[in-house]
């Protein structure tokens, strides 16, 4: 009788595996967190390259006013006042630093100063871009000041604007 029994025993089925189609709730919401993650990475990116954009570009004019000084197309006094309006430009417009705009003379290479922290524009080298650039008879080292406004340019930075902003009180 017992070899009845066993005789009627079906095998055993195991159930289908699971598909993988679709996905478990978890999935959607690791694939969901991944794309807001991406997305957030995407836009912190295009930001800083944005921010960034107008520096670069000012190093990249400084590198075509130094080409032209070493071609000699530009002589020393040119090539001051245009170092000196690509640095206005980059505080002003790039920065974002209006009170910048009115700066001349000492004012200016002490703001000079500030940006990359170390006197070489109103004791240095520097000071060609003072009223020096505007006397004729001014003899400016144009190699030692390209170095310096390159110098500048590279330690610049878009946060730069935070700390160079203007001071409680101060008036443009």
């Amino acid at each position: 009788m017992d070899s009845d029994l066993l005789a009627q025993l079906r095998d055993i089925h195991e159930p289908l595996a699971p598909g993988w189609w679709p996905p478990a709730p978890g999935w959607w919401l690791l694939a969901l967190l991944c794309m807001v993650v991406a997305l957030i990475l995407i836009r912190a990116w295009r930001q800083r390259r944005r921010r960034w954009r107008p520096l670069r570009a000012a190093r990249t004019l400084h590198e075509q006013l130094v080409k032209a000084r070493t071609a000699g197309t530009l002589d020393a006094h040119g090539y001051a006042h245009a170092a000196n309006e690509l640095l206005k430009r980059v505080f002003v417009h790039a920065l974002a630093l209006d009170h910048v705009a009115p700066l001349s003379g000492q004012a200016w290479l002490r703001f000079l100063d500030d940006a990359l922290g170390e006197p070489q524009f109103t004791r240095g080298r520097g000071q060609a871009l003072g009223a020096a650039r505007f006397d004729p008879g001014a003899e400016i080292d144009a190699s030692a000041l390209s170095a310096l406004v390159s110098r500048l340019l590279r330690e610049l930075t878009p946060r730069h604007a935070r700390r160079l902003g203007p001071r409680p009180g101060s008036t443009p």
